[in-house]
């Protein structure tokens, strides 16, 4: 064997890889759950429509408090990295994103339900530092930890696919799953429910996996032999270590802001504005206004409909009884089951008969159930008449959905074979951050005008762009931090600077940027809007790459 040939990898090593790969795999699936389970959550624990106002206030609550924990306590996370181990702290990081979801979905109020969310964005922020510090320490020979960092976070990508595609089976199954425990007034068969108990999947897999795999060598070997620093907030803004701290925070923001202020936004914000949904949106925007009316009179009737059920004992549940009776009604009178639709009929006979009863001593009460119930059945039939012009508008958006996630994968994969090629640091950035500035104002300026499978294209290129981007910093950022501040300054760039300041491009884009468009309609401000975010953070992620120090040969402390 040659001198310059690199043994095989061990079974440790193999297994290493292998915790890595669940690792940042589940990253994503955990953090891609979001858009899939929070608005049936929030409309569910709310007791309104999905088409709620509420429910889009409350998802963008969600989304920015979870993003600012990911940033507070990731940034904490990464100084416990520094102190307490690489392997433990990634352990602690999986259990915590891996239970929250079980947590979330028998959540029986919002309260706790946005609580475990918010734990989960904290575990996947502490966890990618984690995994990135103790990867780079465990193989240490350069070609092999390139390998290693690249291979293994290609597999986030794929958390992507896996999630949308369980989601759907779920979907599929949910009634055929068992009952969960929960109480009357909610949905014991509730899809977002089974799809956030699958997140339970990691910590079952690391917990097997995890005691045959070793700590970093050289971080217990210095903390054992009493030569490891303590880290310190304060030492990344040192005169030495200022510029990268600064630099690589900044470039993490600006990867960011292009995912949620463009990209995230796009299979939901952007694509209904597409050429070939022309038909759909005309369609549709008489039975949104009467839905916009409805829910108002829906909001104007809840404070009654929620006093009353504190004042009557009993009426909560036997209101979920109506409420799911009058919903298996539907699906019967949908699939024109009438042996089922008489049955069922002779149960909501029986409820109203129970309702009169329960209310007889207080009207108002049975007032505020039958006035609820009835805008919720209007607010059915609106939802019936939309659901054909609907279905084409979200499969378009899916299928905008499915390009990005695949341009991310295959972006991830090019980044792991370029960094074996002889390139500086600062010119592999360059070769996707110089096409990024043509593809996002083609793309969304362009192409979104031109037709359905320009866009998706164009979507793809513009996912392949970004995501290569976080792969890149996974395998950067342990490589410019002395031993002692791996963690808290991988933390620093990634947390502080991606993922609690660049993901507030998403409100920048839509809230600020796009009001202030003159288009057609609100799709086409936000293209406009994120073509703008896109191209800007790309043209100043360029910029900062010529401060971007190269890595050291060693960074490891003496």
């Amino acid at each position: 064997m040659s001198s310059n040939t690199s043994p095989r990898f061990t079974t440790i090593q193999w297994l290493v890889c292998i915790i890595a790969a669940i690792g940042f795999l589940f990253d994503t699936y955990e953090l891609l759950m979001t858009p899939l389970v929070g608005v049936p959550a929030i409309a569910e624990l709310l007791q309104v429509p999905a088409n709620n106002p509420l429910v889009t206030q409350w998802m963008g609550r969600m989304l920015w408090l979870s993003a600012l924990c990911g940033g507070v306590f990731g940034l904490l996370g990464g100084w416990l990295i520094d102190r307490f181990g690489r392997k433990r702290i990634m352990a602690a990081s999986i259990f915590v994103y891996s239970l929250s979801p079980v947590a979330a979905a028998l959540s029986t109020s919002l309260d706790w339900f946005v609580f475990f969310r918010c734990t989960t964005f904290i575990g996947v922020c502490v966890e990618f530092v984690a995994a990135i510090t103790w990867l780079a320490e465990l193989f240490p020979e350069k070609r092999r930890k390139e390998i290693v960092l690249g291979g293994t976070q290609a597999f986030a990508s794929v958390g992507g696919l896996l999630v949308t595609g369980i989601n759907v089976w779920v979907i599929a199954h949910a009634g055929a799953l068992p009952a969960l425990p929960l109480p009357e007034v909610f949905n014991g068969h509730a899809a977002w429910r089974y799809t956030l108990f699958t997140g339970l999947i990691p910590a079952a897999l690391i917990a097997f996996l995890l005691p045959f795999v070793p700590e970093s060598q050289i971080w217990r070997e210095k903390r054992q032999a009493g030569t490891l620093k303590r880290p310190s907030f304060g030492e990344l803004f040192a005169p030495e270590l200022r510029r990268v701290t600064l630099v690589t925070a900044l470039l993490s923001a600006c990867a960011y802001a292009a995912a949620f202020g463009a990209l995230q936004l796009t299979p939901l914000r952007v694509a209904p504005g597409l050429p070939e949904l022309a038909g759909q949106r005309a369609a549709l925007r008489p039975l949104q206004i009467e839905a916009g009316q409805l829910n108002t009179n829906l909001l104007a009737v809840m404070p009654a409909f929620l006093q009353a059920e504190q004042d009557v004992p009993g009426l909560a549940e036997l209101s979920a009884q109506r409420a799911k009776t009058r919903i298996a009604q539907r699906a019967a009178r949908k699939a024109d089951d009438q042996e089922q639709l008489a049955r069922l009929g002779l149960r909501f006979s029986q409820l109203e008969t129970n309702l009169v009863q329960l209310t007889g001593s207080r009207p108002g009460a049975k007032k505020a159930v039958v006035e609820r119930e009835k805008i919720l059945k209007l607010l059915g039939d609106n939802r019936d008449l939309q659901e054909p012009f609907d279905k084409a508008v979200k499969e378009r958006g899916n299928t905008i959905q499915l390009y990005q996630e695949l341009g991310g994968l295959i972006g991830r994969i090019l980044l792991a074979v370029l960094l074996l090629a002889a390139l500086t640091r600062r010119n592999l950035l360059r070769l996707f951050l110089v096409p990024g500035l043509a593809l996002f104002p083609v793309t969304y300026w362009g192409l979104y005008h031109e037709s359905a499978p320009a866009m998706q294209w164009g979507i793809f290129l513009c996912g392949l762009m970004v995501v290569a981007q976080f792969s890149y910093f996974g395998e950067y950022l342990p490589k410019v931090f002395p031993l002692h501040l791996r963690g808290t300054g991988g933390s620093f760039a990634t947390n502080f600077g991606g993922r609690m300041i660049g993901t507030s491009a998403a409100l920048l884009t839509t809230n600020w940027i796009a009001p202030m468009v003159g288009a057609k309609s609100t799709f086409d401000q936000v293209a406009v809007a994120a073509g703008i975010v896109g191209t800007s953070v790309f043209v100043l992620a360029l910029a900062l790459t010529f401060f971007l120090p190269e890595p050291k040969a060693q960074t490891d402390e003496k």
